[in-house]
């Protein structure tokens, strides 16, 4: 029997195997301090793949040298997608690149088939040029600094520049960036490989161009307005809330270093230097709204994304000015697009909330604002906990896991590969009837 497979359940069934592969490698003695759950080892591999940095066990204590190696490719794949890496490996084998595999990639990284090879090329150049050059950095620091010897300074920077860069937010400390609170180099080089990392290669491509095209698409004016935009307000909003409460102690200089970082890592990346625990739970409401819309289509971040906020806000305002054209930066924006990011904001809402009353009727001892911001971290990929991850019953580490799968490999993705039939389907056109809204 001849069972073909779409692009979409091709991506579905990929992410699936590699979180399977990822959990039987580290459940290997090889990979483990200590023994581990089938639970916390899948976990784990979803949370690696998926990009999302959420852990139920001590990264730094309980995987040895080569788990943490298994983790890190877990990571990088994640980050860049797994039909890129895949066609990256073709590419340098000199294999031709098919329609179908372009289909696919397509699929998998949000974007047209067109010059989808040599964006591709790209994307594995920007990557590992990136962070070869930010581990060669933080190695020279680390030793120069913190007097970590040469072989441990080179295996924590690289392991740390691929966290930062795909916006996993694994760390080999043990306790995130909580220990550099006060160290700008270390706070600032991470921030900036998170940005570079929610951009999306798309805009990175641009960026690079630019010197040489002068000019840039509406997606990437977007994209950077809309960043700039939500680092500065998360910023000045953390700031004003936490500056007399969880940066109490902290300098005026490191109280803006920090809730600077705190607005940054909520953009997918999962780090912290100052525990979400202590921090009110306003702050927390704040943060969840963030990692809700997370980072930039073809990125290595999650979230609904940040042009999908735009051109919801954009809709909204239009609308209410009574204009049937939604326009940015002297460009329109079809009403088509505007109804795919309507319909993505209600399957993530939709996602993240179904996840959050389960997990209550699980586990009734938690709070409900805690599960929704955990749920929210697992869904835009983020990472960041107010320190229950490690704590909650089995079955609710079961719906995290779903949520940070559904999160990476996309909804839409996933219900089109659910839904997927073969043959002619009739469109036929039903009458018209009124309904009345508010």
């Amino acid at each position: 029997m001849n069972i073909r497979i779409s692009p979409p359940q091709k991506v579905v069934l990929g992410y699936l195997f590699i979180i399977v592969v990822g959990t039987v490698l580290l459940m290997l003695p090889i990979s483990r301090h200590t023994g581990i759950s089938l639970t916390d080892a899948f976990f784990t591999s979803t949370s690696a793949l998926c990009v999302t940095g959420l852990s139920t066990v001590t990264t730094a204590t309980t995987w040895t040298p080569f788990g943490d190696f298994v983790i890190a490719l877990l990571m990088q794949v994640g980050g860049a997608g797994m039909t890129l890496v895949t066609t990256g490996v073709y590419l340098a084998l000199g294999r031709k690149i098919s329609l179908r595999d372009r289909v696919l990639i397509a699929e998998d990284r949000n974007f047209g088939i067109h010059g989808a090879v040599r964006l591709i090329q790209r994307i594995l150049i920007f990557s590992f040029a990136i962070e070869a050059a930010a581990a060669f950095l933080f190695t020279l620091y680390f030793h120069g600094v913190y007097h970590y010897g040469w072989v441990r300074a080179i295996g924590i920077s690289s392991f740390h520049a691929i966290s930062s860069f795909n916006n996993a937010g694994f760390d080999l400390w043990g306790n995130s960036l909580e220990g550099f609170a006060t160290d700008p180099f270390v706070v600032i080089m991470t921030s900036l490989l998170i940005i570079l990392g929610g951009l999306g290669f798309i805009v990175l491509e641009e960026l690079y161009s630019y010197p040489r095209e002068r000019k840039l698409s509406l997606h990437a004016k977007i994209v950077l307005f809309m960043t700039a935009l939500l680092l500065v307000l998360g910023t000045v909003i953390i700031y004003l809330l936490e500056s007399n409460y969880a940066f109490a102690s902290l300098s005026q200089g490191a109280k803006w270093l920090n809730a600077w970082f705190a607005s940054v890592t909520t953009r997918t990346a999962g780090f912290d230097s100052v525990p979400i625990g202590k921090m009110k739970e306003v702050t927390w409401f704040v943060m969840i709204l963030l990692m809700f819309i997370g980072a930039s289509p073809g990125s290595t971040g999650g979230g609904i994304k940040t042009t999908t906020f735009f051109a919801l806000v954009k809709a909204t305002i239009s609308s209410l000015r009574g204009r049937d054209e939604v326009v940015a930066y002297g460009r329109s924006i079809s009403w088509g697009l505007v109804k795919r990011a309507m319909m993505l904001f209600f399957l993530a809402t939709s996602v993240v909330v179904v996840g959050t009353i389960v997990d209550s009727i699980l586990d009734p001892q938690i709070s409900l604002l805690r599960f929704l911001f955990e749920e929210t971290s697992a869904f835009g990929t983020v990472g960041l906990t107010t320190g229950i991850t490690g704590i909650v019953d089995t079955p609710v580490k079961w719906v995290l896991i779903a949520t940070m799968y559904i999160g990476r490999v996309g909804i839409l993705t996933i219900l089109v590969g659910m839904l997927h039939r073969r043959g002619y389907v009739a469109r036929v056109k039903r009458l018209e009837e009124r309904i009345f809204i508010a």
